[in-house]
């Protein structure tokens, strides 16, 4: 290394020019290892920054609410390992007290929606929301026999947080396959539900009528089941946990009897049609990948273009020299150990350039240390291979006709 060291300094003019095509070199290997580096970021975190969603919707897609999805297909939704923050609602008519069928005019007064996340309304805030001392949100993803009801409903009947009501469920029947205005049907006559919390609309932003009452979609479920009447949700959405694995989504969803929206279907209330919102995600991963596959491409260039680089750097370094390695030669140094003391020279030079220029872009944090450490392992490899072939070419030299021609 000391002989390396004062062979740098003896030549300092080709050092230091050699360092200078070092840095340029590694700069723009960096500035390429950036690039490849972030667009395999992006690519990746694409998913967090781009949500693919799907929405049920009737077969030509004119409604996403108020449309019959059965339970079958509830059920298959909700069991699909392929997406996640399923939000499903159903809606009903309602009043206070059991009353027959015969009785419903003056007592079935009240819009209501049971649903089994608070997405499941749209317009309807979190904050709009109090709840007693033993519940919170989390109540919606239950099947207790609770409610959440308006505030103007509670003043006018004179209820509190905790108490026990009474409440008729009326249902939207729809004909078969979905055709026909939907009927309100009788569900149950009269079912004790605990009042769990208080809604205030403020701003109501929703497209729907806002429900006045909210009820556990599990709970009213279970009343389904135990009068043999058969469960229908009036929306479904979801999101896709790995929107690269999107077509295995849709591969599941099409075995569920979920079709793609055709715009020129006839009309009908049947939630049987399935809305992907990932156009967007897919238009932004093609790019990506597009991106990705140019700049992986490019690698056996750069390469290429380094090797001739760390040549001809190292062939600056060797240029008039062969006196200087004859005389090493002669004086009882073997082949090898030349060699290696002149690579030891280009590695010196190249070790002090990554430092140089990888040093300040590291603690600034203008550059990754992944895409630091790619670029300078490419940058000493492909150099040390250029100077190794630079330097082969003095094995074959004949030390005393060198000599000789210097004399």
């Amino acid at each position: 290394m000391k002989l390396a060291y004062r062979n740098l300094v003896r030549h300092y003019k080709k050092s230091i020019l050699s360092a200078a095509i070092g840095i340029v070199t590694i700069t723009l290997l960096l500035l390429y290892a950036v690039n490849l580096d972030s667009t395999e970021r992006q690519l990746v975190t694409l998913p967090e920054a781009m949500e693919v969603s799907g929405r049920v919707s009737n077969l030509n897609g004119s409604r996403e609410e108020g449309i019959s999805i059965s339970e079958e297909r509830v059920d298959g939704i909700a069991a699909c390992p392929y997406v996640e923050k399923v939000v499903f609602s159903a809606q009903f008519m309602t009043g206070f007290g059991a009353f027959t069928l015969e009785e419903y005019k003056g007592n079935l007064n009240y819009f209501a929606a049971a649903v089994n996340d608070i997405a499941g309304v749209p317009g309807l805030k979190s904050e709009e929301i109090s709840y007693g001392e033993k519940w919170d949100e989390s109540l919606f993803a239950g099947g207790e026999p609770l409610c959440i009801l308006d505030a103007r409903i509670m003043e006018q009947q004179g209820l509190s947080l905790g108490d026990e009501v009474t409440i008729t469920l009326y249902y939207y029947q729809y004909g078969q396959g979905g055709i026909g205005i939907g009927k309100v049907t009788p569900l149950v006559e009269g079912r004790p539900f605990t009042v769990a919390g208080v809604m205030d609309y403020k701003d109501f932003t929703g497209s729907v009528t806002p429900p006045q009452m909210l009820f556990p979609l599990e709970s009213v479920r279970q009343v389904f089941r135990e009068e043999g009447v058969a469960f229908t949700a009036d929306s479904a959405s979801f999101l896709v946990k790995d929107p690269f694995r999107l077509n295995a989504c849709k591969s599941y969803m099409h075995e569920l009897g979920f079709l793609p929206v055709a715009r020129d279907a006839d009309f009908s209330y049947a939630g049987n049609a399935l809305s992907m919102k990932d156009e967007e995600f897919i238009n932004a991963a093609e790019n990506l990948r597009e991106t990705l596959t140019f700049l992986a491409g490019m690698l056996p260039f750069v390469a290429v273009i380094l090797l001739f680089v760390g040549y001809l750097c190292s062939y600056l370094l060797i240029q008039d020299r062969k006196a200087e390695y004859a005389t090493m030669r002669s004086i009882g140094m073997g082949w090898r150990r030349c060699f290696f003391v002149m690579l030891l020279e280009n590695l010196m030079i190249e070790a002090a350039v990554c430092v140089v220029v990888s040093l300040p872009a590291l603690l600034t944090g203008t550059v990754g240390g992944r895409a630091l450490l790619l670029s300078d392992a490419v940058f000493l490899l492909a150099f040390l291979l250029g100077s190794a072939a630079a330097l082969w070419s003095f094995h074959g030299l004949s030390v005393i006709e060198t000599l000789r021609a210097g004399e």
